[in-house]
């Protein structure tokens, strides 16, 4: 299909990186690593092509350091011989109108003429690549087919975007399923626990989807982006026992991006097995739709249902803080703080000290809101801090303090 041998596409490769190799460094494309994710064959294969063209003298072999490596490895550059044989089959393939770069460049082949040429396992392998998202493993599709990827200076698998692009069109239902439940295994191994859930909802894998929902889903949400609420709505014909969970989260995820017209539908839903759940979520759309007082209105009815929760009474407090109610927000959020002391009825001063700092430094109390936002950031859960580094950047800001704020805002970052 490309017009030039194995040996002839080694040789072309290997002829960009003349007076690239000594003795003492040199590039890993010039190892055989190198050589046979270029040219798109195993270790095996490049070592057997390099030897017949060791044999003709069209190589030579030597050791040199490799960036990231520690130990010399075998190197290879071209003679003399080499360089005009290189320069040789450039010519006749310009003559013969061959990309020849495109056969050393996955991003400039053919997405559908390179997908083609793999076999049954390499296109499982190559699917899977091409679904995982930003730089990976190369382990997640397997040794053997390390060499179907580009490989960056960390190790790490890239995928050009034509590629993404174009081969889940050509993979069929089936093989999609199954590249997409590789690539979910591969996200819990590596604790990306969003991309498993986005390559669980496309693998049909529902009740494990469900369940990580159940047990991660506020985290997940941090996460959110249109492809994953694409992926959530795929997700039908939910355990029971994870219903309300999961459709809450649906409703949430529709909702960070801004689509409200699947979130109402979802509120619907929710309302025929958890009314207060969907009240809650009907006052935040609300809100994002600029209604404050229909919002307030709804976590108010909420509120009346009894108890609430300490989540509900600090959403009231915000929202009484966007209002202009601050004293109002203050008021509710200072008696929870008096209430916890006295009775050790919260278990999350942390989350109520960090909506007093948010409603001091919309009042105009910036200094105040530091005190409360850096006693209240040390019983925070690690993992939970960004939320508080943005709040705590924006009241130094507030307070003349640029150098700690832009400090905090860092480390939000």
């Amino acid at each position: 299909m490309t017009g030039l041998t194995v040996a002839e596409r080694i040789i072309v490769h290997l002829g960009r990186f003349v007076g690239h190799c000594d003795e003492y460094s040199a590039p890993v494309d010039v190892s055989q690593n190198g050589i046979s994710q270029a040219v798109r064959i195993s270790r095996a294969h490049a070592a057997i092509e390099l030897k017949k063209l060791k044999e003709t003298d069209m190589v030579t072999e030597g050791l040199a350091h490799i960036k990231g490596s520690r130990q010399r490895r075998k190197v290879y550059n071209l003679t003399p011989g080499g360089m005009l044989r290189a320069e040789q089959i450039r010519n006749f393939a310009e003559s013969e109108g061959i990309d020849v770069s495109a056969l050393l460049d996955l991003s400039r082949c053919d997405p559908v003429a390179f997908w083609e040429t793999l076999e049954k396992d390499e296109r499982s392998a190559f699917g899977v690549a091409c679904l995982l998202r930003g730089p990976f493993d190369p382990a997640a599709v397997g040794d053997d087919f390390i060499r179907l990827l580009p490989i960056d200076e960390n190790g790490k698998a890239v995928v050009p975007q034509n590629m993404k692009d174009a081969v889940p069109s050509l993979m069929d239902d089936s093989l999609l399923r199954e590249s997409h439940s590789r690539a979910a295994d591969h996200c819990l191994s590596i604790k990306d626990y969003a991309g498993r859930l986005h390559h669980l909802a496309h693998a049909g894998r529902v009740r494990e989807a469900a369940m990580l929902i159940d047990s991660r889903g506020d985290s997940i949400l941090q996460s959110i982006d249109d492809h994953l609420n694409d992926a959530l709505s795929m997700l039908s014909e939910i355990p029971e026992r994870y219903r309300s969970k999961v459709w809450s989260f649906q409703a949430r995820a529709a909702l960070a991006v801004k689509d409200h017209g699947r979130c109402h539908e979802l509120i619907d839903l929710i309302s025929s097995v958890d009314p207060g759940s969907a009240l809650v979520i009907e006052g935040d759309l609300l809100a994002a739709e600029g209604d404050l007082d229909g919002a307030l209105a709804c976590m108010q009815e909420v509120y009346e249902m009894g108890p609430p929760s300490v989540a509900l009474r600090c959403r009231m407090a915000d929202l009484l803080c966007e209002l202009g109610r601050h004293e109002d927000s203050l008021r509710l959020l200072e008696g929870m703080l008096r209430a916890s002391a006295d009775d050790g009825s919260c278990d999350r001063t942390d989350q109520i000290l960090f909506h007093i700092g948010k409603s001091l430094l919309r009042c105009g109390r910036p200094d105040d809101a530091v005190k409360a936002l850096s006693k209240g950031m040390n019983m925070a859960p690690e993992g939970e801090r960004r939320g508080w580094h943005l709040l705590m950047g924006e009241a130094y800001q507030a307070a003349g303090m640029q150098e700690r704020a832009t400090e905090y805002f860092r480390m939000a970052r």
